[in-house]
């Protein structure tokens, strides 16, 4: 991909409006677990990964007008334009499904439920996502023609998580700078027990556990749905769902 002024520009927009967006919302969300805050946990933790997604689109000049708060949508999207496919754990595209079913509801329109230790998931996912968040598909000039990038960025990314590097392949993000400022406000909420990112390579940390669940008003008193409605906007398809737990707990209650 040669690059151009209008490149540099869209380039800076994406890192701004996208990557270090995301690295905001991946130190609020470890806040918010932190204050055992999980409904906001998980919201903050599906928009730094969405982020990073959409981020990684743009910053390789796939277009992307259509998506919402979807991260599997993004990354099936960049495995299907063919350049390339960012390699995620199983634990980590489990994370993220878990998070989609979920934590796009800022509402309580659906129940929520955290799993032990979910912040390690969530560091776990940033960093394997994350590197991907740069200009990848580029080329520059050599002595012997023009030399195209790709693959050497993506073999050192490969690198890095295979030999679980504390290297984040990118040089001088907004995260990485506020690992060098000792004194920034944010840097003890994102080092704090943290496995994949902080100024030493731990190989463990001591924490409490904790789960938390909520079951949201309209699975208490699904009966409410059409007054609901009338003065809400509820997504249609939540709507249809509880619409039908209505019509099952009664199917229960009538001994059908």
């Amino acid at each position: 991909m040669p690059s151009t002024h209008n490149d540099a520009l869209l380039n800076d927009f994406a890192i701004r409006s996208f990557r270090d967006m995301a690295d905001r919302d991946y130190i609020h969300a470890r806040m918010a677990f932190k204050a055992r805050l999980v409904p906001q946990f998980q919201w903050s933790a599906l928009h730094a990964l969405e982020k990073y997604a959409k981020g990684i689109l743009l910053l390789n000049r796939i277009p992307a007008k259509r998506l919402r708060h979807e991260v599997t949508g993004a990354l099936k999207l960049l495995e299907d334009t063919g350049k390339f496919k960012a390699s995620l754990s199983e634990q980590t595209l489990n994370f993220i499904k878990r998070l989609e079913d979920g934590a796009a509801f800022r509402y309580f329109e659906v129940s929520y439920s955290s799993h032990e230790f979910d912040v390690i998931r969530l560091d776990c996912a940033v960093s394997e996502l994350r590197r991907y968040c740069q200009v990848l598909d580029w080329e520059i000039n050599t002595d012997h023609g023009k030399r195209n990038l790709l693959q050497p960025m993506l073999s050192r990314i490969e690198f890095a998580a295979s030999n679980e590097h504390r290297d984040t392949c990118i040089l001088s993000g907004w995260l990485e700078g506020i690992l060098k400022k000792t004194d920034h406000p944010a840097r003890q909420s994102l080092i704090w027990k943290n496995l994949y990112f902080g100024p030493s390579k731990r190989q463990s940390v001591r924490m409490v556990g904790y789960t938390e669940s909520g079951n949201a008003p309209l699975y208490l008193h699904p009966e409410i749905i059409e007054e609901v409605v009338k003065y809400v906007f509820m997504p249609k398809a939540i709507a249809k769902m509880w619409r039908e737990h209505l019509d099952q707990r009664k199917a229960k209650a009538s001994g059908a």
